[in-house]
């Protein structure tokens, strides 16, 4: 079981950033060109997600993330202005104690096209730095197996790590358009690219023979959504995302009905449920991976989503469908009078 945890971490971590149910409350680490990009001037948001809790017991993965970032520029009716972030997040996957560990800059802008204030279009820049490790000491591997007597003997580990810990940069872009089509009906979509310089991960020194392997993967994020109103209160939202790293890709596509609380005039309470179906796919074929099941609370300037994904892929004999719970919280401040004018779309 150890040598299967520590295979899976890392398999996982390699071929595949960490990701949330949530995307769009960890709005940097989903997109460079989302820094800054809300109604207010500063917004602090934070995610911890849990995962394999049936399978790993105390090797489960654990995800925790956050953020704080700023609109920078005066806030009239019609005008530009610029983004900027910092954003962070620190995994922990399985026995073997292997961590991943990253902090970003990003810098955006965000170009307002329309006298309506209701169309924008933004570009985005992040520079990271990164750090990964692992203790060999929790690890079990084949030289522990003793095949004379068909258990584990004392041989000893024969696995020589040149460093257990890797340091490195990246950087990666991304854009971002959103709209109202018309009345009470918005659209979004957004694109980004992240490792562009694709940045050597080895815990050999000097890498090893397959160099794809010594490699962070680019990863490609496409993602969008649309919002239509069937109700003077009630909105249905559908949303996508897809990510591609190497040979690892991933698709979500959901739905959600959003809902006015209190007085229709005047009131900024919504309450939004949920599902999302997620589709991964590896070295194999695409595989039904979970069913994720999600519900938001907006109450002015804070925001609560809970999420839980309900595993459905080949590992749900050893999981009994349990998968990931996750916890998302986003407060928006606004320093000014009146909010930014700025439309932005409900993003799940």
């Amino acid at each position: 079981m150890l040598i299967l945890l520590l295979v899976l971490a890392t398999s996982v971590t390699r071929a595949q950033d960490v990701h949330f149910s949530q995307f769009g409350m960890s709005p940097m680490m989903l997109n460079p060109a989302l820094s800054g990009f809300s109604s207010g001037d500063i917004r602090m948001y934070a995610n911890f997600r849990t995962q394999w809790n049936t399978v790993a017991g105390s090797g489960a993965y654990r995800t925790f993330a956050g953020g704080l970032d700023a609109a920078l520029g005066k806030a009239t009716k019609y005008s530009s202005f610029a983004g900027l972030g910092v954003s962070f997040f620190s995994d922990q996957a399985g026995t073997a104690g292997f961590q991943t560990n990253r902090v970003d800059v990003t810098f955006a802008y965000h170009f307002v096209i329309n006298k309506r204030h209701n169309t924008s279009l933004s570009f985005g820049i992040q520079g990271a730095f990164n750090h990964r490790g692992f203790d060999p000491s929790k690890s079990t591997y084949d030289s522990f197996y003793d095949p004379s007597t068909g258990t584990s003997g004392n041989n000893g580990t024969q696995e020589q790590f040149t460093r257990t810990k890797v340091y490195f940069g990246d950087v990666g872009v991304g854009a971002f358009f959103s709209t109202t089509v018309k009345k009470r009906t918005d659209l979004y979509f957004g694109l980004s690219f992240n490792h562009l310089n694709q940045p050597s991960i080895s815990f050999f020194a000097n890498g090893n023979n397959n160099t794809a392997a010594d490699k962070l993967y680019m990863k490609t994020t496409l993602h969008g959504g649309v919002s239509v109103p069937v109700s003077d209160r009630v909105w249905l939202v559908a949303s996508f995302f897809v990510m591609i790293q190497g040979p690892a890709q991933q698709y979500n596509i959901g739905t959600h009905v959003k809902i006015q609380l209190g007085n229709k005039t005047n009131s900024r309470t919504y309450l939004s449920l949920g599902l999302q179906a997620r589709i991964a796919k590896g070295l194999e074929t695409p595989m039904g991976d979970a069913v994720i099941i999600q519900t938001r609370l907006d109450y002015r300037a804070f925001t609560l989503g809970l999420s839980y994904d309900v595993n459905v892929s080949k590992l749900r004999t050893a999981s009994s469908t349990f998968g990931a719970p996750e916890v998302a919280l986003m407060y928006t401040i606004t320093t000014k009078h009146k909010p930014r004018a700025i439309f932005c779309p409900f993003m799940p």
